[in-house]
């Protein structure tokens, strides 16, 4: 089946699927299509988002000449930098977003087992290094 997937302010796509393909797989055949990276696209069909892992088939209502919209997110700044660090040293794309990802989960997960306390003291420490190079 064709899908027709529109970018919010920009330009239009045909991508071919199956009822078995998942939304991952249309946003990284959109990806060699567009160049936007598929970590950065939301699809939305009537204006809901459509999950990863899910199927075509899973949403019955995407058929053969559907419209998707395509939301492009911007990147997480934090994220940025760390793939472009482990780019930096010539680790391959594929690699480095894995281990971004990998990456992020984890300070995600030790963010969240920060307590208020916690932050008000990282907080308070940055902000006096920061008046000492001043």
């Amino acid at each position: 089946m064709k899908l027709t997937i529109k970018i919010l302010k920009g330009d239009e796509y045909v991508v071919e699927a199956t009822e078995e393909s998942t939304i991952q797989d249309i946003k990284q055949d959109l990806e060699r299509k567009s160049a936007i990276p598929a970590e950065h696209q939301k699809l939305l069909l009537v204006g809901k988002t459509l999950s990863d892992e899910k199927t075509l088939a899973s949403y019955g209502n995407i058929r053969d000449g559907t419209k998707l919209t395509l939301v492009v997110k911007k990147p997480d700044p934090l994220r940025e930098v760390i793939f472009r660090q482990f780019r930096k040293y010539l680790i391959p794309e594929e690699q480095s977003q894995r281990l971004t990802n990998v990456f992020m989960e984890d300070f995600d997960r030790k963010i969240q087992q920060l307590s208020l306390d916690d932050l008000e003291r990282l907080a308070s420490d940055i902000l006096a290094k920061k008046g000492q190079n001043v």
